[in-house]
């Protein structure tokens, strides 16, 4: 046995979540995405950073449970939301102008934003799959968790023939989406703050 096969026997296996799982896919997402160009132009301050985001990501990731699909690694060390949408992404939170200020205090401008931004781009008229939020935990990142998350979804868009859409946050999400077979379009701006990419996977 190779050292990469006792690798990917160490791996998690990847799942869809069920309802308990929901307090560690929170905790996984909001410590896995705080890092980015995106969240430091959210929240600068890195303490109130992660106060904001565990808030965020409370108010959000119970609608992708009821809504969508949430798949997780079996360790909880990793997971992806993602909608299967047949255009514009409007998903319908209780009371989410509210729940949203209240999560993101002096940073709710920049969220919203960001909700403004991210909503205008999105592809519309297309039946497809959005990959929302992708998170690995800090310390098992680089290991090959977030392209098994990838693939595990990936088996079912290419099953039903459907494209999947994403953001990437930056080059370096960028370049593990495009080795996944997404194409890159062109980026945009969120406000003044840095750029998205948004990326097209045609089913295979």
């Amino acid at each position: 046995m190779t050292g990469t096969d006792l690798q990917t026997t160490a791996m998690p296996a990847i799942r869809q979540a069920r309802p308990e799982d929901l307090p560690a896919v929170i905790a996984v997402l909001a410590a896995a995405l705080d890092d980015t160009d995106i969240a430091r132009w959210l929240v600068p301050d890195r303490a109130e950073r992660a106060d904001v985001y565990r808030r965020y990501f409370a108010l959000v990731t119970p609608w992708f449970f009821d809504n969508g699909t949430v798949d997780v690694a079996d360790d909880r060390s990793g997971a992806a939301l993602w909608a299967r949408i047949d255009g514009k992404f409007e998903p319908d939170i209780a009371d989410y102008d509210q729940e949203l200020a209240h999560a993101c205090g002096p940073a709710l401008g920049r969220f919203l934003q960001l909700d403004e931004d991210m909503h205008e781009a999105h592809p519309a008229g297309m039946r497809h799959d959005y990959l929302a939020f992708l998170g690995v935990a800090p310390d098992r990142q680089g290991h090959g968790i977030g392209s098994r998350l990838l693939q595990a979804h990936h088996r079912r868009s290419d099953r039903d023939r459907l494209p999947a859409y994403l953001e990437a946050t930056g080059r370096r999400n960028a370049a593990l989406y495009a080795r996944h077979g997404y194409a890159e379009n062109e980026p945009f701006h969120i406000g003044d703050g840095p750029p998205l990419y948004p990326m097209l996977r045609q089913p295979q």
